[in-house]
Protein backbone atom coordinates (compact mmCIF):
# COMPACT_ATOMS: atom_id res chain seq x y z
CA UNK A 1 0.00 0.00 0.00
CA UNK A 2 0.99 3.60 -0.45
CA UNK A 3 2.56 5.35 2.56
CA UNK A 4 -0.01 6.55 5.10
CA UNK A 5 0.12 10.14 6.33
CA UNK A 6 -0.20 10.84 10.06
CA UNK A 7 -0.89 14.48 11.15
CA UNK A 8 1.91 15.79 13.36
CA UNK A 9 0.39 18.61 15.44
CA UNK A 10 2.02 18.70 18.93
CA UNK A 11 0.88 20.06 22.27
CA UNK A 12 2.57 22.50 24.62
CA UNK A 13 1.45 23.99 27.94
CA UNK A 14 -0.81 26.53 26.25
CA UNK A 15 -2.51 24.01 23.93
CA UNK A 16 -2.08 22.88 20.37
CA UNK A 17 0.86 24.40 18.54
CA UNK A 18 -0.09 25.78 15.10
CA UNK A 19 1.81 23.64 12.54
CA UNK A 20 1.73 26.47 9.98
CA UNK A 21 3.44 28.79 12.42
CA UNK A 22 5.95 26.12 13.46
CA UNK A 23 6.77 25.45 9.82
CA UNK A 24 7.22 29.12 9.00
CA UNK A 25 9.55 29.57 11.99
CA UNK A 26 11.55 26.49 10.98
CA UNK A 27 12.00 27.86 7.45
CA UNK A 28 13.08 31.20 8.92
CA UNK A 29 15.71 29.31 10.91
CA UNK A 30 16.86 27.34 7.83
CA UNK A 31 17.39 30.65 6.04
CA UNK A 32 19.44 32.06 8.93
CA UNK A 33 16.71 34.35 10.23
CA UNK A 34 15.05 34.84 13.60
CA UNK A 35 12.22 32.33 14.05
CA UNK A 36 10.57 34.56 16.66
CA UNK A 37 10.11 37.25 14.01
CA UNK A 38 7.13 35.23 12.71
CA UNK A 39 4.14 35.60 15.04
CA UNK A 40 1.31 34.36 12.83
CA UNK A 41 0.79 33.17 9.28
CA UNK A 42 -2.21 31.90 7.25
CA UNK A 43 -2.15 28.27 6.07
CA UNK A 44 -1.94 29.11 2.35
CA UNK A 45 0.94 31.55 2.89
CA UNK A 46 2.79 29.00 5.02
CA UNK A 47 2.35 26.37 2.30
CA UNK A 48 3.62 28.78 -0.37
CA UNK A 49 6.62 29.53 1.85
CA UNK A 50 7.30 25.81 2.23
CA UNK A 51 7.17 25.27 -1.54
CA UNK A 52 9.59 28.13 -2.13
CA UNK A 53 12.05 26.58 0.32
CA UNK A 54 11.39 22.87 -0.29
CA UNK A 55 14.83 22.17 -1.79
CA UNK A 56 16.46 23.79 1.24
CA UNK A 57 14.37 21.57 3.52
CA UNK A 58 15.48 18.44 1.66
CA UNK A 59 19.09 19.63 1.79
CA UNK A 60 18.92 19.62 5.60
CA UNK A 61 18.63 15.81 5.57
CA UNK A 62 22.33 15.14 5.02
CA UNK A 63 23.46 11.50 5.25
CA UNK A 64 22.78 10.74 8.92
CA UNK A 65 19.65 8.80 9.78
CA UNK A 66 18.60 11.21 12.55
CA UNK A 67 18.88 14.14 10.13
CA UNK A 68 16.70 12.30 7.61
CA UNK A 69 14.12 11.50 10.27
CA UNK A 70 14.04 15.15 11.34
CA UNK A 71 13.54 16.35 7.76
CA UNK A 72 10.89 13.69 7.18
CA UNK A 73 9.01 15.14 10.15
CA UNK A 74 9.15 18.61 8.59
CA UNK A 75 7.92 17.18 5.25
CA UNK A 76 5.02 15.56 7.08
CA UNK A 77 4.07 18.99 8.38
CA UNK A 78 4.16 20.33 4.81
CA UNK A 79 1.85 17.49 3.73
CA UNK A 80 -0.43 18.09 6.71
CA UNK A 81 -0.62 21.76 5.77
CA UNK A 82 -1.38 20.81 2.16
CA UNK A 83 -4.23 18.66 3.43
CA UNK A 84 -5.61 21.46 5.59
CA UNK A 85 -5.54 23.91 2.68
CA UNK A 86 -7.44 21.34 0.56
CA UNK A 87 -10.04 20.86 3.30
CA UNK A 88 -10.72 24.58 3.24
CA UNK A 89 -11.14 24.52 -0.55
CA UNK A 90 -13.57 21.90 -1.82
CA UNK A 91 -13.17 22.82 -5.51
CA UNK A 92 -11.57 19.75 -7.13
CA UNK A 93 -10.12 21.74 -10.02
CA UNK A 94 -8.28 23.98 -7.56
CA UNK A 95 -7.05 20.88 -5.75
CA UNK A 96 -5.62 19.55 -9.02
CA UNK A 97 -3.82 22.84 -9.64
CA UNK A 98 -2.44 23.01 -6.10
CA UNK A 99 -1.30 19.38 -6.26
CA UNK A 100 0.42 19.98 -9.60
CA UNK A 101 2.33 22.90 -8.07
CA UNK A 102 3.48 20.73 -5.19
CA UNK A 103 4.39 17.78 -7.45
CA UNK A 104 6.51 20.04 -9.64
CA UNK A 105 8.55 21.19 -6.66
CA UNK A 106 9.02 17.69 -5.21
CA UNK A 107 10.12 16.14 -8.50
CA UNK A 108 12.46 18.96 -9.57
CA UNK A 109 15.55 17.18 -8.22
CA UNK A 110 16.22 13.48 -8.83
CA UNK A 111 19.63 13.45 -7.12
CA UNK A 112 18.91 14.83 -3.65
CA UNK A 113 17.18 12.30 -1.36
CA UNK A 114 14.91 10.55 -3.90
CA UNK A 115 13.61 8.16 -1.22
CA UNK A 116 12.31 11.04 0.91
CA UNK A 117 10.78 12.64 -2.18
CA UNK A 118 9.01 9.40 -3.15
CA UNK A 119 7.65 9.05 0.39
CA UNK A 120 6.31 12.60 0.20
CA UNK A 121 4.73 11.91 -3.20
CA UNK A 122 3.06 8.80 -1.76
CA UNK A 123 1.68 10.84 1.13
CA UNK A 124 0.31 13.44 -1.29
CA UNK A 125 -1.35 10.62 -3.23
CA UNK A 126 -3.11 9.40 -0.07
CA UNK A 127 -4.28 12.88 0.85
CA UNK A 128 -5.95 13.26 -2.55
CA UNK A 129 -8.43 10.43 -1.95
CA UNK A 130 -11.63 11.01 -3.90
CA UNK A 131 -10.02 13.25 -6.52
CA UNK A 132 -9.38 10.92 -9.48
CA UNK A 133 -7.67 13.49 -11.69
CA UNK A 134 -5.26 14.64 -9.00
CA UNK A 135 -4.50 11.04 -7.96
CA UNK A 136 -3.81 10.07 -11.59
CA UNK A 137 -1.45 13.03 -12.00
CA UNK A 138 0.31 12.18 -8.75
CA UNK A 139 0.83 8.53 -9.59
CA UNK A 140 2.10 9.44 -13.06
CA UNK A 141 4.53 11.87 -11.41
CA UNK A 142 5.66 9.08 -9.06
CA UNK A 143 6.36 6.74 -12.00
CA UNK A 144 8.22 9.36 -14.00
CA UNK A 145 10.22 10.57 -11.01
CA UNK A 146 11.20 7.03 -9.97
CA UNK A 147 12.31 6.27 -13.52
CA UNK A 148 14.44 9.41 -13.61
CA UNK A 149 15.89 8.82 -10.13
CA UNK A 150 17.19 5.34 -10.93
CA UNK A 151 16.58 1.59 -10.85
CA UNK A 152 16.39 1.37 -7.05
CA UNK A 153 13.77 4.11 -6.93
CA UNK A 154 11.72 2.38 -9.62
CA UNK A 155 11.85 -0.91 -7.70
CA UNK A 156 10.24 0.88 -4.73
CA UNK A 157 7.29 1.87 -6.89
CA UNK A 158 6.87 -1.08 -9.26
CA UNK A 159 4.91 -3.37 -6.85
CA UNK A 160 2.04 -0.85 -7.14
CA UNK A 161 1.79 -1.51 -10.89
CA UNK A 162 -0.03 -4.81 -10.26
CA UNK A 163 -3.01 -2.82 -8.93
CA UNK A 164 -2.99 -0.39 -11.83
CA UNK A 165 -6.09 -1.65 -13.66
CA UNK A 166 -8.17 -1.17 -10.51
CA UNK A 167 -6.60 2.21 -9.81
CA UNK A 168 -7.24 3.50 -13.34
CA UNK A 169 -10.90 2.51 -12.99
CA UNK A 170 -11.15 4.27 -9.63
CA UNK A 171 -9.60 7.42 -11.10
CA UNK A 172 -12.04 7.37 -14.01
CA UNK A 173 -9.17 7.59 -16.49
CA UNK A 174 -10.12 7.74 -20.17
CA UNK A 175 -8.30 5.82 -22.93
CA UNK A 176 -5.82 8.61 -23.55
CA UNK A 177 -4.76 8.82 -19.90
CA UNK A 178 -4.69 5.05 -19.56
CA UNK A 179 -2.31 4.78 -22.50
CA UNK A 180 -0.11 7.59 -21.18
CA UNK A 181 0.22 5.74 -17.87
CA UNK A 182 1.06 2.41 -19.51
CA UNK A 183 3.61 4.13 -21.74
CA UNK A 184 5.28 5.84 -18.79
CA UNK A 185 5.57 2.44 -17.09
CA UNK A 186 6.93 0.47 -20.04
CA UNK A 187 9.36 3.26 -20.87
CA UNK A 188 10.59 3.25 -17.24
CA UNK A 189 10.95 -0.53 -17.11
CA UNK A 190 12.72 -0.73 -20.45
CA UNK A 191 15.09 2.07 -19.40
CA UNK A 192 16.18 0.08 -16.35
CA UNK A 193 16.55 -3.30 -18.03
CA UNK A 194 13.24 -5.00 -17.21
CA UNK A 195 12.38 -6.06 -20.77
CA UNK A 196 9.74 -8.59 -19.70
CA UNK A 197 7.97 -6.02 -17.53
CA UNK A 198 8.15 -3.44 -20.31
CA UNK A 199 6.66 -5.93 -22.77
CA UNK A 200 3.81 -6.75 -20.38
CA UNK A 201 2.74 -3.10 -20.09
CA UNK A 202 3.32 -2.49 -23.79
CA UNK A 203 0.73 -5.21 -24.44
CA UNK A 204 -1.64 -3.53 -21.96
CA UNK A 205 -1.12 -0.29 -23.90
CA UNK A 206 -2.01 -2.06 -27.17
CA UNK A 207 -5.00 -3.84 -25.61
CA UNK A 208 -6.49 -0.43 -24.77
CA UNK A 209 -6.97 0.05 -28.54
CA UNK A 210 -9.32 -2.93 -28.93
CA UNK A 211 -12.41 -1.74 -30.80
CA UNK A 212 -10.83 1.63 -31.53
CA UNK A 213 -11.01 2.86 -35.14
CA UNK A 214 -8.01 5.17 -34.79
CA UNK A 215 -5.03 2.82 -34.69
CA UNK A 216 -2.31 4.89 -36.33
CA UNK A 217 -0.91 6.07 -32.99
CA UNK A 218 -0.64 2.44 -31.82
CA UNK A 219 1.42 1.18 -34.75
CA UNK A 220 4.90 2.09 -33.43
CA UNK A 221 4.30 0.18 -30.19
CA UNK A 222 2.64 -2.67 -32.09
CA UNK A 223 5.80 -3.03 -34.18
CA UNK A 224 7.97 -2.99 -31.08
CA UNK A 225 5.81 -5.59 -29.30
CA UNK A 226 5.85 -7.96 -32.28
CA UNK A 227 9.61 -7.63 -32.71
CA UNK A 228 10.16 -8.20 -28.97
CA UNK A 229 7.98 -11.33 -29.05
CA UNK A 230 9.82 -12.82 -32.02
CA UNK A 231 13.19 -12.09 -30.41
CA UNK A 232 12.20 -13.40 -26.97
CA UNK A 233 13.41 -17.02 -26.58
CA UNK A 234 10.60 -17.68 -24.06
CA UNK A 235 7.73 -16.73 -26.41
CA UNK A 236 6.42 -19.50 -28.66
CA UNK A 237 2.74 -18.64 -29.02
CA UNK A 238 1.80 -15.66 -31.15
CA UNK A 239 -1.97 -15.94 -31.56
CA UNK A 240 -2.60 -13.38 -28.80
CA UNK A 241 -0.61 -10.83 -30.80
CA UNK A 242 -2.58 -11.56 -33.97
CA UNK A 243 -5.81 -10.92 -32.05
CA UNK A 244 -4.81 -7.34 -31.18
CA UNK A 245 -6.47 -4.70 -33.38
CA UNK A 246 -3.32 -2.58 -33.22
CA UNK A 247 -1.26 -5.48 -34.60
CA UNK A 248 -3.83 -6.34 -37.27
CA UNK A 249 -3.58 -2.74 -38.46
CA UNK A 250 -0.03 -3.52 -39.59
CA UNK A 251 -1.25 -6.06 -42.13
CA UNK A 252 -2.14 -3.64 -44.91
CA UNK A 253 0.33 -0.97 -43.83
CA UNK A 254 2.83 -0.14 -46.59
CA UNK A 255 5.63 0.35 -44.08
CA UNK A 256 4.94 -2.51 -41.66
CA UNK A 257 3.11 -5.13 -43.73
CA UNK A 258 6.21 -7.33 -43.88
CA UNK A 259 6.42 -7.42 -40.09
CA UNK A 260 2.85 -8.70 -39.92
CA UNK A 261 3.72 -11.36 -42.49
CA UNK A 262 6.74 -12.36 -40.38
CA UNK A 263 4.52 -12.63 -37.31
CA UNK A 264 2.17 -14.95 -39.20
CA UNK A 265 5.16 -17.15 -40.09
CA UNK A 266 6.08 -17.54 -36.43
CA UNK A 267 2.44 -18.11 -35.50
CA UNK A 268 1.67 -20.97 -37.87
CA UNK A 269 4.28 -21.66 -40.59
CA UNK A 270 7.47 -23.74 -40.67
CA UNK A 271 11.19 -23.30 -41.19
CA UNK A 272 10.93 -23.62 -44.95
CA UNK A 273 8.48 -20.72 -45.09
CA UNK A 274 10.77 -18.60 -42.92
CA UNK A 275 13.81 -19.33 -45.09
CA UNK A 276 11.84 -18.33 -48.18
CA UNK A 277 10.77 -15.09 -46.51
CA UNK A 278 14.27 -14.34 -45.28
CA UNK A 279 15.72 -15.00 -48.71
CA UNK A 280 13.54 -12.23 -50.12
CA UNK A 281 13.57 -9.89 -47.10
CA UNK A 282 16.81 -10.58 -45.25
CA UNK A 283 17.86 -6.95 -44.97
CA UNK A 284 14.43 -6.03 -43.61
CA UNK A 285 14.58 -8.74 -40.90
CA UNK A 286 18.12 -7.72 -39.97
CA UNK A 287 17.00 -4.08 -39.81
CA UNK A 288 14.47 -5.03 -37.12
CA UNK A 289 17.38 -6.08 -34.92
CA UNK A 290 16.46 -9.76 -35.25
CA UNK A 291 19.27 -12.31 -35.61
CA UNK A 292 18.80 -14.93 -38.30
CA UNK A 293 20.34 -17.80 -36.30
CA UNK A 294 18.02 -17.09 -33.33
CA UNK A 295 15.00 -16.92 -35.63
CA UNK A 296 16.00 -20.22 -37.25
CA UNK A 297 16.39 -21.87 -33.84
CA UNK A 298 12.90 -20.77 -32.79
CA UNK A 299 11.37 -21.77 -36.13
CA UNK A 300 12.91 -25.24 -35.86
CA UNK A 301 11.30 -25.76 -32.47
CA UNK A 302 7.97 -24.39 -33.71
CA UNK A 303 8.15 -26.59 -36.81
CA UNK A 304 8.71 -29.60 -34.57
CA UNK A 305 5.58 -28.60 -32.60
CA UNK A 306 3.58 -28.55 -35.83
CA UNK A 307 4.78 -32.06 -36.70
CA UNK A 308 4.02 -33.32 -33.19
CA UNK A 309 0.50 -31.89 -33.17
CA UNK A 310 -0.66 -34.09 -36.03
CA UNK A 311 0.71 -37.55 -35.17
CA UNK A 312 1.50 -39.66 -32.09
CA UNK A 313 5.02 -40.49 -33.26
CA UNK A 314 7.41 -38.97 -35.77
CA UNK A 315 10.25 -40.61 -37.64
CA UNK A 316 13.72 -39.17 -37.24
CA UNK A 317 13.96 -38.80 -41.01
CA UNK A 318 10.78 -36.71 -41.12
CA UNK A 319 12.02 -34.44 -38.35
CA UNK A 320 15.42 -34.03 -40.00
CA UNK A 321 13.76 -33.03 -43.28
CA UNK A 322 11.39 -30.53 -41.67
CA UNK A 323 14.05 -28.95 -39.43
CA UNK A 324 16.70 -29.09 -42.19
CA UNK A 325 19.23 -30.80 -39.93
CA UNK A 326 21.23 -34.01 -40.07
CA UNK A 327 19.45 -37.11 -38.75
CA UNK A 328 22.04 -37.55 -36.00
CA UNK A 329 21.02 -34.08 -34.66
CA UNK A 330 17.32 -34.93 -34.33
CA UNK A 331 17.57 -36.05 -30.71
CA UNK A 332 19.35 -32.81 -29.79
CA UNK A 333 16.45 -30.79 -31.20
CA UNK A 334 13.87 -33.02 -29.53
CA UNK A 335 15.62 -32.42 -26.20
CA UNK A 336 15.62 -28.65 -26.86
CA UNK A 337 11.85 -28.76 -27.43
CA UNK A 338 11.31 -30.83 -24.28
CA UNK A 339 13.51 -28.47 -22.23
CA UNK A 340 11.51 -25.50 -23.53
CA UNK A 341 8.35 -27.37 -22.38
CA UNK A 342 6.98 -27.38 -25.91
CA UNK A 343 6.88 -31.17 -26.01
CA UNK A 344 6.30 -34.01 -23.61
CA UNK A 345 7.90 -36.86 -25.52
CA UNK A 346 10.40 -39.71 -25.40
CA UNK A 347 12.80 -41.04 -28.01
CA UNK A 348 12.77 -44.59 -29.31
CA UNK A 349 16.37 -44.84 -30.52
CA UNK A 350 15.94 -48.40 -31.73
CA UNK A 351 13.09 -47.57 -34.12
CA UNK A 352 14.28 -43.99 -34.62
CA UNK A 353 11.00 -42.31 -33.74
CA UNK A 354 9.96 -39.63 -31.27
CA UNK A 355 6.86 -40.69 -29.33
CA UNK A 356 4.62 -37.72 -28.48
CA UNK A 357 2.68 -37.61 -25.21
CA UNK A 358 1.71 -33.95 -25.42
CA UNK A 359 2.51 -30.97 -27.58
CA UNK A 360 1.98 -27.23 -27.01
CA UNK A 361 -0.51 -25.77 -29.50
CA UNK A 362 0.97 -22.99 -31.61
CA UNK A 363 -2.45 -21.44 -32.16
CA UNK A 364 -5.27 -21.74 -29.64
CA UNK A 365 -8.27 -21.46 -31.95
CA UNK A 366 -11.90 -20.76 -31.10
CA UNK A 367 -12.65 -24.44 -31.65
CA UNK A 368 -10.01 -25.35 -29.07
CA UNK A 369 -11.52 -22.90 -26.55
CA UNK A 370 -14.90 -24.54 -27.14
CA UNK A 371 -13.33 -27.97 -26.69
CA UNK A 372 -11.61 -26.88 -23.48
CA UNK A 373 -14.87 -25.47 -22.13
CA UNK A 374 -16.63 -28.72 -22.98
CA UNK A 375 -13.98 -30.72 -21.10
CA UNK A 376 -14.22 -28.44 -18.07
CA UNK A 377 -18.00 -28.73 -18.02
CA UNK A 378 -17.65 -32.52 -18.29
CA UNK A 379 -15.18 -32.63 -15.40
CA UNK A 380 -17.48 -30.43 -13.33
CA UNK A 381 -20.45 -32.73 -13.98
CA UNK A 382 -18.40 -35.82 -13.11
CA UNK A 383 -17.22 -34.17 -9.88
CA UNK A 384 -20.84 -33.42 -8.94
CA UNK A 385 -21.72 -37.06 -9.56
CA UNK A 386 -18.74 -38.21 -7.50
CA UNK A 387 -19.76 -35.90 -4.62
CA UNK A 388 -23.27 -37.38 -4.69
CA UNK A 389 -21.82 -40.90 -4.52
CA UNK A 390 -19.54 -39.91 -1.63
CA UNK A 391 -22.42 -38.25 0.24
CA UNK A 392 -24.70 -41.27 -0.29
CA UNK A 393 -21.94 -43.62 0.89
CA UNK A 394 -21.33 -41.49 3.97
CA UNK A 395 -25.05 -41.43 4.75
CA UNK A 396 -25.31 -45.22 4.31
CA UNK A 397 -22.31 -45.80 6.59
CA UNK A 398 -23.84 -43.54 9.27
CA UNK A 399 -27.10 -45.53 9.11
CA UNK A 400 -25.21 -48.81 9.45
CA UNK A 401 -23.27 -47.46 12.42
CA UNK A 402 -26.48 -46.31 14.12
CA UNK A 403 -28.06 -49.73 13.56
CA UNK A 404 -25.02 -51.49 15.03
CA UNK A 405 -25.06 -49.19 18.08
CA UNK A 406 -28.81 -49.86 18.54
CA UNK A 407 -28.32 -53.62 18.32
CA UNK A 408 -25.49 -53.52 20.85
CA UNK A 409 -27.65 -51.56 23.31
CA UNK A 410 -30.44 -54.17 23.02
CA UNK A 411 -28.12 -57.09 23.71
Amino acid sequence: PMATFVPVAQLDEQGVVDPALDLARHIQLVNGGDPDSVSQIPDQKALDLALENLDKIFAQAGEKEKEKESVEGVLNVVCWLFQRVLENNTNQADAVTLAEKLLKKITSDTATHPVLRLKMLSTIYNILEGNGTARYNTFLAIVQYAAAAGKDSLSMVSPQFEQLDTMLAEWGSDASKTRAMFQAIFDAMFKHGDSDGAHKYRLKFLTSYQGDKELESAKPQACTAVTEAIANPKVYQFDTYLQLDAVQALQNDSKNGKLYELLQLFASKDLGDFNTFYGANGSYVDGLGLKKDECVLKMRLLSLCTLASSQPQIKYTEIASCLQVAEEDVEKWAIKAITAKLLDAKMDQLNKVVIINHCTDRMFSQEQWVGLRSKLVGWKDRMKQLMVVIENTRHFQQQQLMQMQSQMQNM
